[in-house]
């Protein structure tokens, strides 16, 4: 299910530059937003990390982020690719590394 994004709420990239948040999501997102070919390059050192959030009550996988803002999220918690929902940053909270 795709959220489209409205203007006022936050760009993931937004989301990252902003120093006084998660740091933990600020460093997945910012992998994420990597083009393909520099993520396949570094996917190595992170391999074990995975980043999780709540959306409207649901603890979820979050599996990536777009250049138009929004994040992926999925509620399978093997899945490395595909998602969901995609979603804005604003509405995700409890950004973490565990389920």
């Amino acid at each position: 299910m795709f959220v489209p994004r409205k203007k006022d709420l936050t760009h993931v990239d937004e989301f990252i530059d902003n120093y006084k948040g998660n740091d933990y999501a600020r460093w997945m997102l910012m992998h994420f937003r990597l083009p393909a070919y520099q993520q396949a390059h570094f996917n190595k050192f992170i391999a074990d990390k995975e980043l999780y959030c709540t959306f409207e009550g649901k603890r979820l996988r979050c599996v990536g982020a777009s250049a138009i803002g929004d994040v992926w999220l999925n509620s399978d918690y093997k899945k490395d690719y595909g998602h969901e929902y995609r979603v804005c940053v604003d509405d995700c909270s409890d950004w973490g590394d565990k389920p």
